[in-house]
């Protein structure tokens, strides 16, 4: 028998999903980031339907809830040249407001932690991916 994970933090599957939902219905709606999202995921209930339960896999298997998570986010985003550095902050704050309307703000801080970790992660990589070799680096606070 596996040995099941320890979850990094105390949040329910149900919670995670929640968030994913309600986050996703924010960036369609935002001027900037919505229409990256609504080119890559689609237009239809379907599409988002499959995008959110991958997402919301994708936050349990970072908060090691399962370990069913099957895709590379890095390759993804970089694939997407539509996708630049500056959109992460963007992603952040809407994520940031979402976690903190739908959990309680210690566990809301914390989620958003992981979450910051990851934005930055994810922006270097793009930058580094699509910077000349000995270009100056991308610094992030």
């Amino acid at each position: 028998m596996a040995k099941q994970p320890h979850p990094r933090l105390p949040i329910a599957p149900a919670d995670i999903d929640q968030v994913v939902v309600l986050f996703y219905a924010r960036v369609r709606q935002h001027p900037v980031i919505g229409p990256l999202f609504m080119e890559a995921v689609g237009t239809g209930d379907s599409e988002w339907a499959e995008h959110e339960a991958k997402i919301a896999s994708f936050w349990r298997n970072a908060m090691m809830i399962d370990r069913e998570y099957q895709g590379n986010p890095m390759r993804i985003h970089i694939a997407n040249d539509a996708i630049q550095p500056e959109h992460f902050p963007i992603w952040l704050g809407l994520f940031h407001e979402t976690l903190m309307d739908c959990l309680d703000a210690d566990l809301a801080e914390s989620f958003f932690a992981l979450a910051s970790r990851i934005g930055r992660s994810m922006a270097m990589g793009i930058h580094a991916s699509r910077s000349r070799p000995g270009g100056p680096p991308l610094l992030f606070g």
